[in-house]
């Protein structure tokens, strides 16, 4: 799916957009497991805007089939192969997400704040992470945005600022922030030190993403809670300390079903 010329840009440059990853057939997969959970119809805006799901555009659902799929999907676990040079995976049991076009709702809809998702004065290594866009996402249309100016010089960076004063939340202007557009199917990479957002929707279109990464297999502890979290359909403990509206402990149905690739991402099987 990539080669080294493309591994060498995403450590540069802090993220890459690998077109083609994921079929329409499973994107469209998503979009209707998202809508069918959300009670969204795309053709009536008086459904867009629903206060439990208002704000940031965060849908709390993990472990549904069509979301099982793409995971498990072995285009998708190439590429990641490809960016850590290792075939030992497990993937996250991550969620989705939805903006509609802000329009007059944009007091509901808003831009989440920059952010790591870790310690960048304590994280050390090769960490990544992605999502996939569901279907065509402009610029403009509450896209993945990054800010690639601190992340190439992020040592300086933080040699320059206070971990107390900042820390995961850098301030940064409007011109500092690179929206990254790509068509469905479409597996966006940052490198988990690259500060990122993702913009307010001011497209007329919906913007339907699932977030999905791959890390190095881990120890035993932890692949026994894998496999507890995808029996029992929970979300990741994180996840549940976050507290987003509509979530549900566990979530409906029995357990996806897992091809010989999927066994091995949750950690059923050993690599």
């Amino acid at each position: 799916m990539i080669g080294s010329e493309q591994r060498r840009q995403f450590l540069e440059s802090g993220y890459l957009v690998v077109p083609g990853v994921v079929p329409q057939s499973l994107c469209e997969r998503v979009v209707g497991a998202i809508l069918e959970f959300t009670g969204v119809d795309l053709e009536n805006p008086d459904t867009w805007y629903q206060e439990r799901f208002a704000g940031l555009g965060v849908i709390p659902l993990h472990h549904h089939q069509a979301l099982w799929d793409l995971r498990q999907h072995p285009a998708l676990y190439e590429v990641f192969t490809e960016i850590y040079e290792q075939d030992s995976l497990w993937v996250t049991m991550d969620r989705v997400g939805y903006k509609p076009p802000a329009g007059e709702a944009t007091r509901h809809w808003r831009r989440a704040p920059v952010h790591w998702d870790c310690d960048p004065w304590a994280f050390d290594g090769l960490g990544v992470q992605g999502l996939v866009y569901l279907t065509d996402t402009g610029a403009d249309q509450g896209a993945f945005a990054c800010v690639p100016s601190i992340y190439r010089g992020l040592d300086a960076w933080l040699a320059s600022h206070e971990r107390e004063q900042v820390g995961r939340h850098p301030e940064v202007t409007e011109d500092e922030l690179v929206p990254v557009a790509g068509p469905a199917g479409s597996l966006v990479l940052f490198h988990r030190l690259m500060p990122h957002t993702n913009g307010l929707n001011l497209s007329p279109r919906h913007r339907l993403v699932q977030y999905v990464t791959m890390h190095p297999a881990g120890d035993e502890e932890e692949r026994l809670q894998r496999i507890e979290l995808w029996r029992g359909k929970m979300p990741p403990e994180w996840a549940i300390r976050q507290k987003v509206p509509g979530q549900q402990l566990p979530e409906p149905g029995a357990a996806a079903e897992l091809t010989p690739l999927g066994k091995k991402l949750v950690g059923l099987e050993a690599w």
